[in-house]
């Protein structure tokens, strides 16, 4: 699962987070049945659990650095044996993406529930990331036949420029929300219709087509993958970048 979801040759730090969350997320999943594997506690699809790399298809992946990646992943499980994230007592859901617009994104923004522990905190990633920032163009029928297919009640009889109006952003500018023809959608809606790589975006229309500048990828909720290793960078232990990124908790030893 590490391999599948953090860049191996990321600091040992990060990768030792990432492990604790990845197993944290695991033992999380182990206390409910899903709907979609009743039979199993965990799946390899990363749309409902997450992600998953045999690993000799890793190792070919990783060429000549096979042998020093897979000592290198083996070491942050070996030294994370047991650990967990836990707040109250019970593993958390250890929710993590790519990378943040400055900040993280209180889970509330997202996904509709205030959860104490996924709350938005200071990220520091930034140039370094490939691809932080991104544009995306769409034409104006492009954006009226997504909005009206997903939105009916949505107005775009005028003229594209008023389409859009003012975006309300949280202190990272991630957008929480915009109004769009008459009606108001989340950023994560707006990221959603035009597959944005993240809902840190503008939006600007000149003339012949709209342009989305974006900033970071993931839904921006809990722990930055790219966050924790420049965390790692400054020296950070794993179990600081776990407790930054997931207010309140404690990382401990289960067994």
């Amino acid at each position: 699962v590490v391999a599948a979801e953090m860049p191996a040759s990321f600091e040992p730090e990060a990768l030792k987070a990432q492990t604790v969350a990845a197993r944290t997320y695991t033992l999380s999943k182990m206390e409910r049945t899903v709907e979609a594997h009743p039979d199993a506690d965990v799946c390899t699809d990363i749309t409902c659990c997450q992600a998953y790399i045999d690993p000799a298809d890793a190792a070919a992946n990783w060429g000549e650095n096979a042998q020093t990646y897979t000592d290198k992943i083996a070491a942050a499980v070996a030294d994370t044996d047991g650990m967990a994230a836990l707040f109250q007592g019970q593993p958390i859901q250890a929710v993590f993406f790519s990378s943040a617009a400055g900040r993280t994104v209180d889970a509330v923004e997202v996904w509709g529930n205030a959860v104490p522990y996924l709350t938005s905190v200071d990220s520091p990633e930034g140039e370094e990331v490939p691809n932080y920032h991104t544009q995306v163009d769409k034409t104006a029928q492009e954006v009226h036949r997504a909005v009206l297919d997903a939105y009916p009640g949505a107005d775009l009889s005028g003229d594209p420029s008023g389409w859009f109006g003012p975006a309300d952003r949280d202190a990272g500018g991630t957008v929480r929300s915009i109004p769009l023809g008459g009606i108001t959608l989340t950023g994560s809606q707006v990221r959603g219709l035009f597959s944005l790589r993240s809902a840190a975006f503008t939006v600007a229309w000149d003339g012949s087509k709209f342009t989305f500048s974006v900033t970071g990828y993931g839904h921006g909720v809990g722990m930055s993958q790219y966050g924790a290793n420049a965390m790692a960078k400054e020296g950070k232990s794993f179990r600081e970048i776990l407790t930054w990124y997931y207010t309140g908790t404690a990382v401990e030893e289960l067994w």
